[in-house]
């Protein structure tokens, strides 16, 4: 439910109208009327579960938050992978031909925003990442402190890469 007077939603409130079936009262204006609805979703499922049911397919953008042990090590052996410009673009795993192990489930990712709590999981995550042939460069990196009087930083790297060139 909405409670403030100037339109604004809360993060939950937005997520329970991405989940919702039927159009409602609660999705912004940016939501329904430029066709978000459809394209971004929430779900809750191991990162490499949705990465295997294709919620990256067709993605230009893959925002992961990964707990301090870092990425999970199948969605990072799928980021390390080159482009392939041989694999249709698809947004449904259904259209895809060949075997789950030749698919290419990060394919179309051309920016990684790496949101972290932990920064030794970050620093090996990031290794293999600009040392892996994906072509993958280190856009930027902030820290942010968001807990004052304790040591805990919360990292904000993003990635970039050119896969049409």
């Amino acid at each position: 439910n909405n409670n403030n007077n100037n339109g604004d939603m809360t993060m939950k409130e937005l997520m329970q109208s991405m989940m919702d079936e039927d159009d409602n009262n609660m999705n912004p204006p940016a939501y329904t009327d430029l066709g978000v609805k459809g394209k971004a979703r929430y779900m809750v499922a191991s990162a490499t579960k949705a990465l295997y049911e294709g919620q990256a397919l067709g993605a230009n953008v893959l925002i992961v938050d990964p707990p301090r042990k870092g990425l999970e090590e199948e969605v990072l052996t799928q980021l390390c992978k080159p482009h392939n410009p041989n694999q249709d673009y698809v947004e449904d795993p259904v259209l895809l031909q060949g075997p789950n192990h030749a698919i290419h489930w990060t394919n179309d990712v051309q920016i990684i925003i790496y949101v972290s709590c932990g920064f030794d999981a970050l620093a090996r995550d990031c290794d293999k990442l600009l040392t892996a042939s994906a072509g993958w460069e280190l856009e930027s990196s902030t820290g942010y402190i968001l807990f004052p009087g304790t040591n805990h930083v919360e990292t904000v790297a993003i990635f970039k890469r050119d896969i049409f060139s």
